[in-house]
C-alpha cells in the first residue's frame, strides 16, 4: 500500500474507519465501519472484515468503499 487512502460510504456518504493487524502468512485482517453510527442502507455489510492485502480487496469492497487517495 503506498499513500495514504481515506474511506467514505458509498450509502450513506459518511466517513469510515479501518484498523487493521497483520496476519499471517500474508495480508491483514481489517475491519472497516462507519465512524458514527447512523442509518445505513449499507448497514447489513458492516463492519466489513476479513483478511486482504487492502481494504478494497475484501469481500463487498465495491458494494461499500469508496475510496479517497492511492
Amino acid at each position: 500500500m503506498t499513500g495514504r487512502s481515506f474511506y467514505w460510504c458509498r450509502s450513506c456518504r459518511r466517513p469510515l474507519y479501518a484498523t487493521s493487524s497483520l496476519a499471517m502468512p500474508a495480508g491483514r485482517d481489517w475491519e472497516i465501519d462507519h465512524q458514527q453510527a447512523g442509518a445505513c442502507d449499507n448497514g447489513h455489510l458492516m463492519p466489513l472484515t476479513g483478511t486482504a492485502t487492502a481494504p478494497e480487496d475484501l469481500p463487498d469492497a465495491p458494494r461499500v468503499l469508496l475510496v479517497f487517495g492511492s
